[in-house]
């Protein structure tokens, strides 16, 4: 059903055949003279005039765009409207892209939608290569995303998985995808906005709507990015007006959370945080220090643009991750706490490295369901890899297809954590294995990737350690297709059954949570 803020697509298929008619001819002699001049540009697919390669994208472009690269190669050039771009499909192409030129390519290409909710991109995401983005990347690992701060964090992500523990043991079907959503909200908020929502409705609703906003409107299209010349169809279809919208939303809820942190630093010195602060906390106290010092970087639109990354993207994650990992980890979560009398009491943060098993599952998680299959665009600053790329052509890291890829992969269709076991070949997600880069690598690689894996582990380890899960009757199977948009989560809410482990001592500390 249409909404009043949407154009029935009858009178934009119009609109696009009217301007269609009105300038193909200069775009077809346009192309010609391009190609004219170009040098060895990668294999392209058959495109139409003015749309490029756009309608061969459908619902899920980074399935369709690994079928384009089966046929035309792993580094493949499309045109997305009139934008020329290079698809990467293989880790060889991606070291070269992400590694061996990361100069190059160190900058996103400018994007109408991400310029409006991320306030002109000074965001970490969106902000162009420079001093400025690398400032504040420094600033944002040194104060939130280092290890020794994602250590320092354990307790606040330990008594979240207790909190969510008390959730689970409601009984009946356990609608999981809810309880994984709030749980990570509940994080990221403690830890990035110093907020909690859980029990305080209001705070609940507010974080609920800036999440939705922001994954919402980056999964939006914005026609004048790929075809400048028919910019004006998003004021018709309704596109900029949503954009709008969604910015004056994300806006107000920000300004209540960073009021209401304003007013708790109020009464601080410059450089009173203590270690313990949540990062909105420490930019606040930051924004008081002398001009000379890395404080005054930021302002107050600065560190709502970053809040939308940190909360947004870390948050999205974990989500993410937590619902397509919960599965085949329960042996030896109980084996690693069988040693000890307290057997079923949580598992902390010290428990974890010794869970071998638990990391495989999370990497296999990981490579059949990256948070994010199309990494964030780069922009080429001119580059070459076996072809020419001319500068400002948008380059897409197909990170979901690399890690399905059969010349990298055994049975790339299965999850199949044992692959990730001892003995088996070294490959990890930090950046440096180039066939699983679900987080990037080189310089642009997502910097909370420490957090959220970290809590990821921290939840499985307990949720799957202390319940044995089952599906619930009317289920017959799980349901694994995936949604579409920016980042694919499960397209049916995860609902399970919790079954409590037959022990007293299980029953006793489930009561001592209470």
């Amino acid at each position: 059903m249409l909404t009043d803020e949407e154009t029935p697509w009858s009178l934009q298929a119009a609109v696009l055949l009217v301007a269609f008619l009105t300038i193909s001819l200069p775009v077809l002699l346009n192309a010609s003279r391009h190609r004219k001049q170009s040098g060895l540009l990668p294999p392209s697919p058959w495109r139409l005039p003015l749309v490029g390669n756009l309608h061969q994208l459908g619902r899920f472009p980074h399935r369709s765009l690994r079928s384009l690269a089966a046929a035309h190669g792993p580094v493949m050039r499309i045109h997305l409207g009139m934008v020329p771009a290079i698809v990467v499909s293989s880790a060889d192409a991606a070291r070269e892209v992400l590694q061996v030129q990361d100069h190059v390519f160190a900058s996103p290409p400018s994007l109408s939608i991400p310029s409006i909710i991320f306030y002109g991109c000074t965001d970490l995401a969106f902000a162009p290569h420079g001093p400025y983005w690398s400032r504040l990347r420094k600033l944002s690992v040194n104060h939130l995303l280092s290890p020794s701060r994602v250590r320092s964090c354990a307790a606040v992500r330990e008594q979240e998985v207790e909190v969510l523990l008390r959730r689970v043991c409601g009984g009946g079907v356990v609608r999981l995808s809810e309880l994984l959503s709030d749980f990570a909200k509940d994080v990221a908020g403690r830890i990035v906005l110093g907020t909690r929502a859980a029990g305080d409705e209001g705070w609940r609703a507010k974080l609920d709507a800036l999440l939705e906003e922001i994954v919402r409107m980056l999964g939006s299209f914005h026609v004048g990015d790929c075809l400048p010349w028919l910019s004006w169809l998003s004021a018709v279809d309704g596109t900029d007006a949503r954009a709008r919208r969604a910015f004056q939303s994300i806006n107000r809820i920000l300004d209540e959370i960073v009021g209401d942190a304003e007013r708790e630093v109020q009464v601080r010195p410059p450089g009173g945080e203590t270690h313990d602060d949540a990062f909105l906390h420490v930019l606040l106290s930051m924004m008081k220090e002398p001009p000379q010092t890395e404080g005054r970087l930021i302002d107050r639109d600065k560190v709502k643009a970053l809040l939308v990354d940190l909360f947004g993207a870390g948050t999205e994650t974990m989500i993410i991750v937590l619902e397509w990992a919960m599965q085949k980890l329960q042996q030896e979560v109980r084996r690693t706490k069988q040693a000890d009398h307290n057997s079923l009491l949580m598992i902390t943060d010290q428990d974890l490295p010794g869970m071998e098993y638990l990391r495989a599952v999370v990497k296999e998680a990981l490579r059949l369901h990256p948070p994010a299959p199309l990494l964030l665009p780069h922009n080429s600053m001119q580059g070459r890899y076996d072809y020419d790329v001319p500068s400002n052509t948008m380059v897409i890291v197909n990170a979901w297809a690399i890690a399905r890829d059969p010349g990298a992969w055994d049975s790339p269709e299965d999850f199949r954590p044992e692959r990730f076991v001892a003995g088996s070949k070294v490959v990890d997600f930090r950046g440096q294995h180039f066939e699983l880069i679900p987080f990037g690598s080189g310089r642009r690689m997502c910097p909370g990737m420490n957090l959220a894996v970290s809590t990821v582990e921290l939840a499985l380890a307990n949720l799957v350690g202390r319940f044995d899960w089952e599906l619930p009757v009317e289920d017959k199977e799980m349901d694994m297709q995936e949604a579409p948009g920016f980042a694919v989560r499960k397209k049916s809410p995860l609902r399970a059954v919790a079954v409590m482990q037959q022990s007293s001592l299980a029953q006793a500390e489930i009561k001592s949570l209470d």
